[in-house]
């Protein structure tokens, strides 16, 4: 089992190997699976958007929707040699808090952050599970893509 955290990925073509990441709120999983390669991917995204100030890339670009989505979708596409079309797309998490004060809404802003990410590389979402105030962990079995959900619900 792999396991990742916020602002990180892992990809697989390991058989029988799963890779998963724990309590997403208002963070995003995004799994990738290629059936045809039997390649299993996963980020953990917590912010929609990568500020790069002129000359400054101090920040992980993992964990930024805007960079992560088509980091991954590269890796599996050179890295594994996956073809885009082969390429089953599915997010998780981006939870509404449960405080009534968030004017920031960043569960909702990292989906459509991922959603035009992946606009802009023309492809889509196959499967999406997210909002609500559940507390999602992910777990993505490379030899099937199957993806399995357990829930919490989040704390004020």
């Amino acid at each position: 089992m792999i396991v990742i955290g916020i602002g990180e990925y892992a990809v697989t073509d390991e058989y029988g190997e799963s890779i998963v990441t724990y309590a997403l709120s208002s963070c995003i999983a995004m799994t990738v699976y290629s059936p045809i390669r039997k390649v299993a991917g996963m980020v953990h995204i917590s912010l929609p958007e990568h500020y790069v100030r002129q000359g400054y890339m101090k920040d992980n670009p993992w964990t930024y929707a805007d960079t992560a989505v088509p980091m991954l979708i590269d890796k599996l596409c050179n890295d594994y040699k996956c073809s885009k079309l082969e390429l089953e797309i599915k997010i998780y998490g981006g939870a509404e808090s449960r405080n009534k004060s968030d004017m920031f809404k960043i569960g909702m802003k990292n989906i459509e952050a991922v959603n035009k990410a992946l606009n802009s590389l023309n492809l889509y979402i196959h499967y999406s599970d997210t909002g609500g105030n559940n507390s999602r962990t992910i777990t993505l079995y490379s030899d099937t893509g199957e993806v399995r959900v357990q829930y919490l619900p989040l704390k004020i």
